[in-house]
């Protein structure tokens, strides 16, 4: 499958600063369709190309990244009208996960997709960095052995999943902007299946924390970790403090159109856990000096996180499947 020079596919007469945000683009299109080869040839050795890549930007695929996609919804006739889809990516081996999330979902009354995760383990990683989803650079790490590799930052198998799954999300949700109608404005909630919401969770809560959020937020996450413990340095609102690089975990964040955009643009090629990799501008392109003028909150995507959060991740009753050991 020949693809279009880069070259050729810019709209004449841009200035160079969206030029560059077009070849961005245009390059994290392509890797997703790189993301999109390894995959066949891992899950779909018999089937046709074309037919397969079909099946990625289709609507009625949209957890391709899995060898037998499901779904499933729960209660939607009540409240969370605020809400354009909620999405919960759950690995088709961890139905007690899934349960422990449809026992948070029944309670609190919220329509969830189930979205099935990438499994890592069953993935060609040398594959995915020849199609330019992985960076060439993180194989090294990648394949040292545990007990050298930085926990939560270096590449597993597990994690690479994740970051998978996170995107193919991402790119549903532009599908459903640019096909569906869905206002891009509008807030997409994505939800790993080991968090804990808070016991007042409610979507009036929800959105009574949003409101203090600035208008230019991409992405905001609902809880995780201040791991270098300067959230105090970046409040801009009530509970709500700028991303920056000591920020971590994806449990549970609302993202919108532009945001998932601007994750798409940042995470290919990855280098590191899908956290790390986001927040931390510095480390984008691999171990490399931070660039003149850098600063430690993230510019793109424009993200914040809530602070004091209202969901945390579940550590005690679910073994670890992006770790290289369980939590301390």
């Amino acid at each position: 499958v020949a693809l279009a020079p880069v070259s050729s596919q810019i709209r004449p007469g841009l200035g160079p600063r969206r030029r560059l945000h077009s070849i961005r683009r245009i390059e994290s299109e392509s890797a997703l369709l790189g993301l999109g080869c390894a995959l066949f040839a891992r899950y779909r050795p018999r089937a046709h190309f074309t037919r397969f890549v079909k099946r990625v930007f289709s609507r009625r695929n949209r957890a391709v990244a899995s060898a037998s996609a499901s779904t499933a919804t729960v209660a939607t006739e009540i409240g969370w009208k605020s809400l354009a889809h909620v999405y919960c990516m759950n690995l088709d081996h961890r139905p007690e996960r899934w349960e422990f999330m449809q026992r948070q979902f029944q309670r609190l009354r919220l329509p969830v997709e189930r979205f099935s995760a990438v499994n890592g383990r069953q993935l060609d990683v040398p594959e995915l960095a020849m199609n330019g989803i992985i960076a060439m650079e993180a194989l090294p790490r990648y394949y040292l052995p545990d007990e050298q590799k930085l926990f939560g930052t270096d590449l597993t198998a597990g994690a690479i999943g994740c970051a998978l799954s996170h995107m193919l999300i991402w790119r549903d949700i532009v599908r459903r902007c640019a096909e569906d109608g869905v206002d891009p404005r509008a807030p997409f909630l994505v939800i790993e299946d080991d968090c804990q919401f808070c016991p007042e969770f409610s979507e009036s809560l929800l959105l009574e924390r949003l409101s203090h959020v600035p208008e230019d937020w991409q992405i905001v996450y609902l809880g995780g970790q201040d791991l270098l413990r300067r959230q105090h340095l970046y409040e801009v609102g009530k509970g709500v403090r700028r991303l920056y690089k000591g920020f971590r975990e994806t449990t549970a964040y609302v993202i919108n159109d532009a945001g998932a955009k601007a994750c798409l643009e940042v995470s290919v090629p990855l280098h590191w856990q899908i956290d790390t990799h986001m927040n931390d501008e510095s480390l984008r392109e691999g171990l490399k000096p931070p660039r003149p003028g850098h600063q430690d909150h993230t510019m793109h995507p424009r993200g914040y996180f809530l602070w004091p959060g209202i969901v945390a991740q579940q550590r005690e009753g679910f073994p670890t499947d992006v770790q290289k050991m369980e939590h301390d």
